[in-house]
């Protein structure tokens, strides 16, 4: 039993010390919600609360072995209670503290359809021309072309209808 103890509590404490060297949540695990990928909050199953759990798990199993307590189910009952507690604490604080703060984006602020902008170099028929748009406090451009074929002057208020290979399909905007 001790042997168990002490591979948890040292495993817990090498991949502690590696993810905080090389980062790193990978192993954050989030339900699925039809075809969107979607993050209601973070979930008790991320790394911090595992690995706090599996080394306070061992740690604490490997302590009171060693005090001399010699009831194993008892010792069980222990450690993992006080590692279940640690993981619930590591996960508060994940919740309260570092999730509150992350401003992730989310594949939803990829989508650029129905997106405002002007157009910074005209379209010329079936031509290409550049459109300037603002997005989450930022200018940004895009090669555009007219849904219609028609030509556009610079300046021309447009909103994107779809995206194809990078390029972005417009058409004039009418207030």
């Amino acid at each position: 039993m001790m042997t168990l103890f002490a591979i948890c509590f040292f495993v817990g404490i090498v991949l502690t010390v590696l993810i905080t060297f090389f980062g790193g949540d990978f192993l954050e695990l989030h339900a699925d919600s039809g075809a969107a990928h979607a993050h209601g909050g973070p979930s008790f199953f991320n790394l911090s609360s595992i690995l706090a759990s599996l080394t306070v798990f061992g740690g604490i199993g490997y302590m009171l072995n060693q005090v001399g307590m010699t009831s194993v189910l008892l010792i069980l009952l222990i450690a993992i209670s006080a590692g279940l507690f640690v993981g619930w604490l590591f996960f508060l604080f994940y919740a309260k503290v570092i999730y509150k703060h992350d401003h992730s984006m989310k594949e939803s602020d990829f989508d650029l359809t129905g997106q405002l902008g002007k157009l910074s170099v005209p379209i010329n028929g079936k031509g290409m021309g550049e459109m300037v748009f603002v997005m989450q406090g930022t200018k940004r451009s895009i090669s555009v072309r007219s849904a219609q074929g028609e030509s556009m002057p610079k300046g021309t208020k447009v909103v994107i209808l779809r995206l194809d290979k990078g390029f972005a399909t417009v058409t004039k905007f009418n207030e």
